[in-house]
């Protein structure tokens, strides 16, 4: 044991050193660290030099002065304020960042935001708090936006605003839209936190274009923390439909659950993806839970969740729904699915309706197998006309730290008969995806992680403590060079244990300190990659 001890304390120096060395690179870094991996250097990315219009006051009038004055790529900065109530939003279709003083310095109430950006343009809300009826109204196809940093406080916008969403996603027009949201904090919020709904043609194109599993296609939703001290089963983390797109990631949920709908709301198609993973469900009082997670549409994999009840009840961490095996919705879903449902306008750049004939898109409702299998747009399938079987994926999801890789059946009508194990969707209780599902090769990679939007230039965010000079880049990159020689660390210490053969429960746990240590590492690895790629970019320029 002395051993280790002495190979800890020598890893514990050897990223103190890495860290001093890196910070004094900051201040000359032509006499320093030439020797060293670039990639466990802290090395300080060039910030752009946008202009920054401060307004002189947190009123929407000094607000909206700043914005008038602002250019594509500038940032209005708001100042601190206890508390400020906005009459009606700020609207505006630039690209540009408007940044608060810090989530402790600058709140606003009521109203919020409406971002109407088009696509080419990068927007941009951050550093600030948002109470009352606040929202951001996101009516966008910007193909890069961000929402970060902000705590929505008790935030209840009600039907007047956002539609009762916080963060409310709904590009208008024929194209689609996809962003980041993330490091937010929502506490006690009044209806649902993030909507993603194109409404331009109700997701018809969206179900006309690629899924894109593992890409950038999507709104990314990752690393926020979701909390209700009451459960409110109207205001769940998320929602989408209409051909919506999410990626909801390494987020924290307490006594709140995640959702969608599938193909039953007036005009608009089911969610066309999901993927989610490496979250963490818990609750922490008793309040009749039936799923942490609810899926109606679409398909996508959910893996590396974890799901704790803390001794409360819960039917099933997730729950599968196909409203349309037993109720009926609005045009063109008022009918039960079925080989004689009907037909809609469902490949055309119009939303769907009923429909006759072969005219703007006109094709059947549902599929031809028995009872209209497949519904349209249901759990496990993807493509258009017709549609293709595309299996949901399920692995390596722990509930109370056991493995649980199925679910319930939810809602009315009976879906077991349209959905069955190893055709429409398939589970492995490992850390892998089974190899295949229903003949279909199962090959699947995440997005980068951290999100990009993460790591681009002027991507600082006030704390509460100075930001010029050399602050922000180390507290930046300094923690993530310091992550990385510690669970470097770790890995070394493990393979000690492991080979001094101290007993096999002391090395089923090491095992899992090293499958911890190697998905952190490479987590912070990742992240840092990113970030010197684009400091290699600013300095070229």
């Amino acid at each position: 044991m002395i051993v280790l001890r002495i190979l800890e304390i020598f890893a514990s120096v050897l990223a103190a050193v890495y860290l001093v060395v890196g910070l004094v690179r900051l201040v000359r870094p032509r006499r320093v660290g030439r020797w060293l991996p670039v990639v466990l250097v802290v090395a300080a990315p060039s910030v752009a030099q946008a202009t920054v219009i401060n307004a002189t006051s947190c009123a929407k009038a000094d607000v909206e002065t700043a914005v008038a004055s602002a250019v594509d790529g500038d940032t209005v900065a708001i100042p601190a304020c206890a508390s400020t109530t906005w009459t009606s939003a700020v609207v505006t279709s630039k690209g540009i960042t408007i940044q608060g003083a810090g989530i402790a310095s600058t709140t606003i109430n009521n109203n919020g935001f409406d971002m109407t950006a088009v696509d080419g343009k990068a927007w941009r809300i951050t550093g600030l708090t948002l109470t009352g009826t606040a929202c951001v109204n996101a009516l966008t196809e910007s193909k890069a936006w961000r929402v970060d940093h902000v705590h929505f406080s008790a935030v209840s916008p009600g039907a007047g605003r956002c539609q009762n969403r916080l963060i409310w996603i709904e590009p208008t027009g024929p194209d689609y839209t996809k962003g980041l949201v993330d490091h937010n904090t929502f506490s006690n919020p009044g209806g649902i936190q993030i909507h993603v709904r194109p409404t331009g043609d109700g997701g018809n194109g969206e179900w006309l274009r690629a899924l894109g599993l593992g890409t950038d296609d999507a709104v990314y939703v990752e690393d926020n923390t979701f909390t209700s001290t009451v459960y409110n089963s109207s205001a769940p983390v998320n929602d989408c439909d209409a051909g919506g797109r999410m990626v909801f990631r390494y987020n924290t949920v307490v006594n709140s659950y995640f959702e969608m709908h599938d193909a039953i709301v007036t005009g608009a198609r089911s969610c066309r993806k999901w993927e989610v993973y490496h979250n963490t469900f818990s609750m922490d009082h008793e309040f009749g839970a039936f799923v942490m997670l609810g899926i109606r549409g679409g398909t996508g994999v959910v893996f590396n969740n974890t799901y704790t009840t803390n001794g409360f009840s819960l039917v099933s961490p997730v729950g599968v729904a196909l409203y349309r095996t037993g109720q009926t919705g609005g045009d063109p879903w008022d009918v039960l699915c079925s080989t004689s449902s009907g037909k809609a306008t469902l490949a055309s750049t119009t939303a769907p309706s009923g429909c006759t004939g072969t005219d703007n898109g006109c094709i059947n409702l549902d599929g031809a197998g028995s009872g209209g299998y497949p519904c349209r747009d249901q759990f496990g399938f993807d493509g258009n006309d017709p549609q293709t079987t595309r299996p949901a994926l399920f692995w390596n999801n722990t509930l109370d730290g056991v493995q649980t890789n199925g679910f319930s059946f939810i809602g009315p009508g009976t879906p077991s008969s349209y959905i069955t194990e190893n055709t429409d969707w398939c589970r492995s209780n490992t850390t892998s995806p089974p190899a295949t599902c229903n003949g279909i090769s199962t090959t699947y990679s995440p997005y980068t992680y951290p999100h990009p939007l993460q790591n681009v230039a002027g991507s600082a965010v006030p704390v509460g403590f100075p930001t010029g000079g050399l602050m922000p880049y180390f507290v930046e990159w300094a923690p993530l060079v310091f992550g990385i020689l510690w669970h470097l660390r770790a890995v070394v210490v493990a393979g000690v244990v492991t080979a001094l053969a101290l007993g096999s429960s002391v090395a089923q746990a090491v095992e899992g300190r090293w499958t911890q240590a190697q998905v952190t590492t490479k987590q912070h690895v990742d992240r840092l990659a990113v970030a010197y790629v684009q400091w290699a970019k600013e300095r070229k320029k």
